[in-house]
């Protein structure tokens, strides 16, 4: 558990955010705070990097219902102190508080406090170069399994793990093999990724390897962009894996010359107007097609959908045509199938 968050066993994967903003800006902290929660997170992480910072605890509290996982490096004390204050979770970092009396005192607090652990290596604490993805991996899961031995022999247990590298394939290799060995919950994501769309691409192929494979119960997304995009990007990532639903897919062509209909303007326009309902009942896959190459079939196997002809369009519902409308009226008109009123 993160505080009132299950993790693992029958639990859906969960999305985790970090806060980016200083916390000397406390007003900045909450409100990116409250943003990530109104993003879908599920849990948000914030780096204590000195005791003042635990005092942002009962202010975000205030603020959001999420729990809270304090980031603690290099000072083991602060991993106390945050202990004390409150939080739902602290993670430490195997590569630079590693000494043996210190773990065990941190992990004997969690064990008090019923606070869980999670033991986060990334590859940029190791000070050498390997000779592969591979054996990165394995030194990685090498010294998490050390890390392990020493709480597990003061009897704590309550402990999630994480293994990230800023490359696909040896993130990959590292949790595959951890989970050869153990049975601890799973955090996943791929460190340091880049620009917004690198970080994009590297996230969803990490992603998509590791929790095709049945590995994951966390995810954090990490982008060198607004956090909110980190959720936003894990929900996509989620869904698209068919492990959770969240929104409304839109199944659209990526048009060709046969296409005459302007269909990016009016697939954009199509989420828009559906972002804005807050209708629960919304179908989970709607189909706005181009042309009759593949429009009537990918529509068909939506729950609702459009195919372009020319000027005009087909409206189907399942592996029915319901209707038949003007070019110009055809997106109005699946608003109001789908909705009726709330679109107007």
């Amino acid at each position: 558990m993160i505080g009132h968050l299950g993790i693992g066993a029958n639990n859906p994967v969960r999305i985790k955010g970090m806060i980016k903003t200083s916390t000397s800006n406390i007003r900045g902290v909450l409100a990116e705070a409250r943003r990530l929660e109104e993003e879908g997170a599920e849990c948000i992480r914030i780096a204590v990097k000195e005791k003042r910072d635990v005092k942002l605890l009962p202010k975000l509290k205030e603020r959001i219902t999420l729990p809270v996982v304090a980031d603690i490096h290099f000072h083991y004390k602060l991993a106390l102190f945050s202990i004390e204050a409150g939080f739902d979770g602290i993670r430490l970092n195997p590569m630079n508080i590693y000494k043996k009396r210190e773990v065990e005192e941190v992990a004997r607090e969690l064990k008090k406090a019923k606070i869980s652990l999670r033991v986060g290596i990334n590859s940029g604490g190791f000070k050498r170069k390997f000779s592969s993805e591979y054996s990165m991996a394995k030194e990685m899961v090498r010294v998490v399994s050390r890390y392990i031995r020493i709480i597990e022999r003061v009897g704590f247990f309550d402990t999630i793990v994480s293994l990230k590298t800023s490359n696909v394939y040896s993130t990959f290799l590292a949790n595959k093999e951890f989970s050869k060995h153990f049975d601890y919950p799973l955090h996943l994501g791929i460190t340091a990724t880049g620009p917004f769309m690198e970080g994009v691409v590297k996230s969803s192929l990490g992603m998509g390897m590791m929790l095709s494979c049945g590995l994951g119960d966390v995810v954090r997304i990490s982008l060198t962009a607004p956090s909110f995009w980190e959720i936003r990007v894990a929900k996509y990532i989620l869904q698209f894996m068919g492990l959770r639903q969240f929104f409304t897919e839109i199944i659209s062509c990526p048009t060709c010359s046969r296409c005459e209909v302007d269909l990016m303007k009016m697939v954009e326009r199509f989420r828009k107007e559906i972002d804005k309902s807050e209708d629960s009942k919304l179908p989970s896959k709607v189909a706005i097609m181009g042309c009759v190459v593949n429009g009537p079939g990918e529509a068909r196997q939506a729950d609702i959908g459009l195919a372009f002809g020319k000027k005009k369009a087909a409206i189907f519902r399942g592996d029915k045509i319901i209707g038949w409308t003007d070019e110009n009226k055809a997106l109005n008109v699946l608003l109001e199938k789908l909705g009726g009123s709330i679109w107007r």
